[in-house]
């Protein structure tokens, strides 16, 4: 599984956690999953599968407030991870720069201890 069906899957769940409960939701994964007969593998066909048993059990308007909440974390997930990037791309930034002040440093004592050799 990528990072985003990955992303996407949790944010399906969390959504489902949140708009329906706990324990409805727990309901829903175990429904689904004997529904597909066998343990969901978090793909893009399962998700769509999902989706469609969904729709079944909790009609088609339910699905698409469902569909747009889960849009919404996906957006606030896939954020979230490229700040997370962001951030360490910040810091070998900062380390590449020190990394090149300290080798001009030693490129210079170098050139100046070469000029005098006493």
């Amino acid at each position: 599984m990528d990072a985003f069906d990955r992303l996407m899957v949790e944010a399906l769940d969390d959504t489902l956690r949140i708009v329906l409960g706990e324990n409805v939701s727990d309901l829903i994964h175990s429904l689904t999953e004997k529904h597909i007969a066998t343990k969901v593998t978090y793909n893009h066909d399962s998700i769509e599968t999902k989706i469609s048993y969904l729709e079944k059990l909790i009609g088609k308007e339910g699905v698409q407030v469902i569909q747009t909440e889960t849009m919404k974390r996906l957006c606030h997930k896939l954020k979230k991870e490229y700040q997370e990037v962001e951030e360490h791309f910040l810091i070998l930034d900062e380390l590449y720069e020190m990394k090149l002040k300290m080798l001009c440093q030693l490129q210079n004592q170098k050139t100046k201890g070469s000029e005098n050799p006493n």
